[in-house]
């Protein structure tokens, strides 16, 4: 039983993480083409669409994406069952308003030219979507929402190709994008409907009373608003006070790594899935057996990838973009948090409905780094900046472990597989000082980054490997024990 529930764990975290890679990949693989093939100006236009539109789509959601998939199906249509006509229009008004505000916003953008319509409809049919997704991972119909992903992002490719390749006009990439992204949305909500009828007689697993749901969800949408507004405030802030040339070079060395955010958004996904059939009495036994689980597998990969970006991280800006050699001192200061990327810190909160915990952390994480930025870029410059917003993230993933296992009732080390983390930590490391002085000793050019990113996948397969072994072994014994 172990062990099927740690490959359904697995396959569930794969199928989520496959389901949300594609749309990234085609993203960034639109992003290093249109960067060249765009005058700057252009490129600039069509950058601020999507910046607007991360940026403000939390507003239109407010939670509800993240809330879903707490809670089984069975109780998702409960809760939708629930909700009075009143609330569902007032919903409705809210999420016009916020439609239109982006409206408004693109409408106003000198040289966008999007008319209204456009992005109003847009940013609807794309807050309408992210609820959907998140409906079809807790029917876990995966694989059928990965196909419609992987032909919404070869067809997102094409249509800036081809856009591209005629007469390029914004109104008409974005038209062409609103028709493609409606299809996928109107998919989603077909296997919705399907799978609805599916499960509208299931028994009710969650015994959770609507005013602890109901507080839940605003604290997850208030967090997840917050997330938003403080994952560009440091760039925003850097853009007001200090000259374009210095934005630009901070910009440039503080982008977030692609697929890691969607990788532990995946993985903490898949427990609270896993978790939705467990027994009361026997959730909090499991929910720290999945988090060390999660944090195992988690690390094979964020550990190898984190010390590839360090010793390479001059390799790398040379090749992508040799014009800004200044930004990689503040890209390795950026990549010091990754290791936290190899655990959930949030999960174990969110499952246990401590909602307001998640957002007083998220606040003093927010405080913290305002608090540090100034005397830090006083004594590392542009570096120092990047490092107040580090220092405060490891001091709001502490304060997370240590609340969570003080009400799992358990010790906070016992939250986090130690030792594992730091034998991977020491061999990777070894293992990437030598990579790295082997190759640059020994090869020039682009040869040395070919080799460390081939060694580094090599790395992480034979480390998730390793980890998926023993996840078996142990569940193996685990069977045997409970059987004898």
């Amino acid at each position: 039983m172990a062990a099927q529930k740690g490959n359904s764990f697995f396959n569930n975290s794969l199928f989520i993480f496959i389901t949300r890679a594609f749309p990234t990949l085609a993203n960034l693989v639109i992003l290093l083409y249109y960067s060249h093939a765009l005058p700057k100006p252009i490129y600039g236009l069509y950058q601020s669409f999507w910046i607007h539109l991360y940026f403000i789509y939390p507003l239109a959601c407010f939670g509800i994406h993240v809330l879903i998939i707490t809670y089984s199906p069975s109780f998702i249509l409960k809760l939708a069952r629930s909700i009075s006509k009143f609330q569902y229009l007032f919903y409705l008004f809210w999420v016009g308003v916020v439609c239109t505000l982006f409206a408004w916003l693109e409408y106003t953008s000198r040289g966008m030219d999007l008319g209204f319509i456009v992005p109003f409809l847009f940013i609807l049919v794309f807050a309408i979507g992210m609820v959907l997704e998140s409906i079809i991972i807790v029917f876990k119909n995966m694989k059928t929402m990965a196909f419609i992903n992987f032909v919404y992002a070869l067809a997102f490719c094409l249509i800036h190709k081809q856009v591209l390749n005629t007469n390029f006009s914004l109104r008409v990439l974005f038209t062409s994008l609103l028709v493609l992204s409606t299809l996928k949305t109107l998919s989603y909500l077909v296997i919705v409907l399907f799978r609805v009828k599916l499960h509208r007689d299931d028994e009710e697993v969650d015994s959770k009373p609507l005013s602890e749901i109901r507080k839940l969800w605003l604290h997850l949408g208030f967090y997840d608003i917050l997330q938003m507004a403080f994952g560009g405030l440091d760039k925003f802030m850097i853009s007001i006070l200090l000259s374009s040339t210095l934005s630009a070079i901070y910009y440039n060395g503080s982008q977030n790594i692609p697929f890691l955010p969607v990788l532990l958004s995946a993985a903490g996904s898949a427990v609270l899935i896993q978790l939705i059939k467990v027994k009361s009495e026997d959730e909090n036994v499991a929910l720290i057996r999945m988090m060390n689980q999660l944090a195992r597998i988690l690390s094979s990969i964020v550990f190898p990838v984190f010390f590839f970006l360090v010793f390479y991280s001059k390799e790398i800006f040379h090749f992508i973009l040799p014009e800004y050699p200044d930004s990689v001192p503040v890209f390795v200061m950026y990549l010091l948090v990754l290791p936290l990327k190899a655990y959930s810190f949030t999960t174990p909160l969110q499952k246990l409905h401590k909602g307001a915990i998640i957002n007083i952390g998220a606040i003093a994480d927010l405080v913290l780094a305002m608090i540090m930025i100034y005397p830090l870029y006083l004594w590392l410059g542009l570096p120092g900046v990047a490092l107040s917003f580090v220092i405060s993230t490891y001091i709001q993933a502490s304060f997370y472990l240590v609340y969570s296992a003080k009400l799992l009732g358990v010790k906070a080390w016992q939250m986090i597989p130690w030792a594992n983390w730091v034998t991977k930590l020491i061999v990777f490391g070894t293992l990437f000082i030598a990579i790295h002085y082997i190759t640059s000793h020994y090869f020039d050019g682009k040869i040395p980054l070919i080799l460390g990113l081939s060694l580094m996948v090599v790395i992480i397969g034979l480390s998730v490997g390793v980890e998926l072994i023993k996840e078996r072994k142990y569940g193996r014994e685990s069977s045997q024990t409970e059987v004898a």
